[in-house]
């Protein structure tokens, strides 16, 4: 029988990559517990280890408590080996973050945007907010390890380009990476802000240890990441996770998509805004008149929940509705995809008691008995850097993840 070769360099890598994942999600590691959690020997883990020592990688940190045995030497990621900056588009804001290797947020920085600016004032704050931060934090070039850029629609990695964003207007046939590498010779991924909100919670929310798991991302519009068996789902065309553009409504009112009834034009904040200021305009009472000041263009979503909050009946009632709607969204993905847990990120994650318990009783009411009795419901923990962490993971991914190797 011939003997199929074995590449030696490949199995390296994979082990390096192992290596740095056990540290990475332990927070420091002996080489033994390393040895043990990959299942390989010690001589292979000891030269491995001392490999990524003298590159940077990895440092010591002292020894492990005495327990009556020889102490074992600890390693931890090197926080100082190199810098991962994160960046999220948003409908109504930008946010840029930095962390070092080791994933503590060194800097953030958040700055207002408007939903119709254009495309080159943008990329202005895009490269302002960058370079920001890698002023700040005194980064130099050479150190930085990735850029994760993160937006709400559709893109092309191996293009490098921002194909379509439903939700800011100028925001499509975007050359992002192209427009980023002349500035920062680094890897540059690109990734929807709704899935990078899932990876956010799965490396550092709600979802650690969870392996099939749904994140909705509910602000201006309505999104969601899908992670089934321990791995986030794209789509054929890296398109899936489009919720809000589902039809609850047939017929029903038109949605920015060019769809009608679509989830987002019931449920997202951009429709909760528009309700309101429709009813406004025909004289229903409300203490949002006051709230905005008699200006109703003012009103968003956060001030409508506030509303509701204080007893207001019209901004209750929206969002009585609005439950409804994300109730039924809720149980389709439950029914069709059975997960372990669903986590609410955005508006409804910081709603009060009684609303949170009336959107599960929906949930519950439209879902199969048998799916929703095991499928967990929780809120982010993350609240507003859920996605821009997750932009951070689209580097970490590629230097941890065994599965990034190309064989």
């Amino acid at each position: 029988m011939k003997r199929t070769k074995v590449n030696q360099g490949l199995l390296k890598e994979i082990n390096r990559k192992k290596i740095l994942r056990v540290i990475y999600e332990r927070k420091h590691s002996s080489r033994a517990e390393i040895r043990h959690l990959i299942k390989q020997d010690g001589k292979t883990v000891t030269n491995i280890a001392n490999g990524l020592i003298r590159d940077g990688l990895l440092t010591t940190d002292g020894f492990s408590s005495f327990t009556g045995g020889r102490r074992r030497e600890l390693l931890i990621l090197n926080p100082k080996f190199g810098y991962i900056i994160g960046i999220h588009l948003d409908v109504n804001f930008l946010i840029g973050l930095v962390t070092d290797f080791q994933s503590k947020v060194l800097l953030r920085e958040r700055i207002p945007i408007s939903p119709t600016e254009t495309k080159a004032n943008l990329i202005i704050k895009i490269r302002k907010t960058i370079n920001f931060l890698i002023s700040k934090g005194n980064i130099p070039q050479e150190k930085i390890l990735g850029i994760g850029f993160v937006a709400n629609g559709l893109y092309d990695q191996e293009m490098g380009k921002w194909l379509v964003s439903v939700n800011n207007l100028y925001w499509k046939d975007v050359p992002i990476v192209s427009i980023l590498s002349q500035q920062w010779q680094c890897p540059i991924h690109l990734e929807d802000c709704s899935r990078a909100l899932a990876l956010g919670e799965k490396w550092f929310g709600s979802a650690k240890g969870d392996e099939n798991f749904i994140c909705l991302d509910i602000g201006a519009g309505i999104g969601c990441g899908i992670f089934q068996n321990n791995r986030l789902y794209k789509g054929s065309s890296n398109f899936a996770g489009e919720i809000g553009h589902t039809i609850v409504v047939p017929e029903g009112e038109p949605c920015s998509c060019g769809n009608k009834g679509c989830l987002e034009t019931v449920a997202s904040g951009w429709a909760l805004v528009r309700q309101v200021k429709c009813r406004m305009s025909q004289g229903e009472k409300t203490l949002l008149q006051k709230l905005c000041d008699g200006d109703m263009e003012s009103i968003d979503a956060d001030m409508i929940f506030h509303a509701a909050h204080n007893g207001d009946k019209l901004a209750t009632d929206l969002l009585n509705s609005a439950s409804k709607y994300l109730g039924i969204g809720i149980a389709n993905l439950i029914n069709l995809l059975n997960p372990e847990l669903i986590i609410l990120s955005g508006h409804f994650s910081s709603i009060e008691d009684f609303s949170m318990l009336s959107l599960k009783e929906k949930i519950k009411q439209y879902a199969m008995p048998e799916s929703f009795e095991k499928t967990k419901i929780a809120t982010s923990l993350l609240g507003d850097d859920a996605a821009v962490l997750g932009a951070t993971t689209l580097i970490l991914d590629q230097l941890f993840h065994i599965e990034t190797i190309s064989v």
